[in-house]
């Protein structure tokens, strides 16, 4: 499973604690993360604290680095549609935006993984 990280689920994973990659492995073997340099560009904007632990959990889950130019919904929407990567967000009309184009999401509920 290829699973693109949004900022904002990136943030609440480290402020839940969640233990993202056992959870996803439980659905399947193979998750491989990807992180888009726009997401990367909004971290480094994050508060100092928010930004050493979001730094924190990329390291800890290694994703690779895609990179990317324009608007970060955008792009994250273009590049899952053409790697076949679900999208782990926890953005409202990012959702919507992408049950519109049939790409699968994750969201978080109580620190657990959901799918949709």
């Amino acid at each position: 499973m290829l699973v693109l990280l949004d900022t904002n689920f990136i943030v609440a994973c480290v402020k839940s604690h969640v233990p993202l990659r056992q959870q996803l492995e439980q659905e399947g073997p193979n998750v491989k993360f990807q992180v888009l340099g726009r997401v990367l560009e909004e971290i480094a904007f994050l508060p100092q604290k928010e930004k050493k632990l979001a730094q924190l959990f990329l390291d800890s889950i290694k994703p690779e680095l895609v990179p990317a130019v324009g608007v970060t919904d955008d792009q994250l929407i273009s590049y899952a549609k053409k790697a076949g990567a679900t999208v782990a967000t926890l953005d409202s009309g990012l959702k919507k935006r992408l049950k519109r184009e049939g790409i699968p999401n994750i969201a978080l509920a109580r620190s657990r993984v959901v799918f949709s």
